[in-house]
């Protein structure tokens, strides 16, 4: 074996020890915050979030003893499904909804019985799909924003119900394909003339949405459409850095969309007790609180052990 290979070989064990070891402290953390019901928050997202963070590091939902906080935060999820299919609970409804449908997606797929998990599954898909179809007008059609019955579109709550809806359909639930060729074509309307991608047509690019415009445009099918080269460009040129806005949803993003993600900057930023804090210029993060950024820190960190099937290549 040539040096060169043994160094590279010892700096991906090395590298994937201090990812271990950041990833166990922060799950340790998000246990530790479990209610006795099972719940985290009143959020849907911020109950979700701790539970995919999980999924993505390894663990496993219906395994003997069934009493895992894992098995425990998704009978209570379960339990706030409305008659709708909604997640309903917390601000920015479609957010909190997409990432529950997402949890429902990855965790159908690693359990034996779903019997309970893949009916809640189909109602929550049932609902994204027919936010999709609210009348639009030619600017936001194809796209989703905060309630089911939103008249336009953002880029960001899109890339969330285009990720459900992948996971969803690759555990055998129905998801029309015009469904995510329409969502692809939003999406390209919120590519900027640089090559990043914008919250809505016609604004400004920043790190989390162009990362996240890569993964949906992947997962609609179109691997070779050269708005991903550009948007690959763009995140060369504009590079995560921690005094980001939404650095932790960039994190996550730029982790999945394998561009850009650097998991010492990550790293190096963990508290003590094994949680994140909030990046400095990330208000709405901070407002978050620990439970969203620990839980989205671990999703970045977590990205290459390729535990969750909807953002393997």
């Amino acid at each position: 074996m040539k040096p060169l290979s043994v160094l590279s070989l010892l700096f991906s064990v090395v590298t994937t020890f201090a990812d271990t070891n950041s990833v166990e402290r922060g799950l340790a953390w998000l246990c530790a915050q479990q209610r006795d019901n099972g719940s985290w928050s009143d959020n849907a997202a911020l109950n979700a979030l701790p539970m995919l963070a999980m999924l993505s590091a390894g663990q496993t939902p219906g395994v003997r003893p069934f009493d895992s906080p894992l098995d425990r935060g998704l009978r209570f999820l379960l339990s706030q499904q409305d008659k709708d299919g909604a997640f309903t609970a917390g601000g920015g409804m479609m957010y909190g909804h997409a990432l529950a449908a997402l949890l429902l997606a990855e965790s159908a797929g690693m359990t034996r019985d779903d019997r309970f998990i893949r009916p809640a599954l189909q109602r929550a898909v049932a609902l994204i799909l027919r936010a999709q179809t609210v009348e639009k007008g030619e600017f936001h059609a194809g796209g989703w924003r905060y309630e089911p019955a939103s008249t336009d579109s953002d880029l960001s709550v899109t890339i969330w119900q285009v990720i459900a809806l992948k996971a969803a359909h690759e555990t055998g639930v129905s998801v029309p394909r015009a469904a995510m060729e329409s969502a692809a074509r939003y999406i390209k309307r919120c590519e900027h003339p640089s090559g990043g991608f914008a919250y809505q047509p016609g604004g400004l690019p920043n790190e989390s949405r162009t990362a996240g415009a890569i993964i949906a445009l992947r997962l609609c099918g179109l691997w070779d459409d050269p708005a991903i080269g550009r948007a690959r460009v763009w995140l060369e040129q504009h590079p995560l850095r921690w005094e980001c806005d939404y650095f932790y949803h960039a994190a996550c993003h730029t982790a999945h969309a394998r561009a850009g993600f650097d998991a010492k900057m990550v790293q190096e930023r963990q508290n003590a007790d094994g949680s994140w804090p909030a990046s400095p210029h990330s208000r709405n993060e901070a407002k978050a609180g620990p439970l969203y950024s620990t839980s989205m820190a671990i999703l970045a960190l977590t990205a290459r052990w390729n535990y969750l099937p909807v953002f393997m290549e």
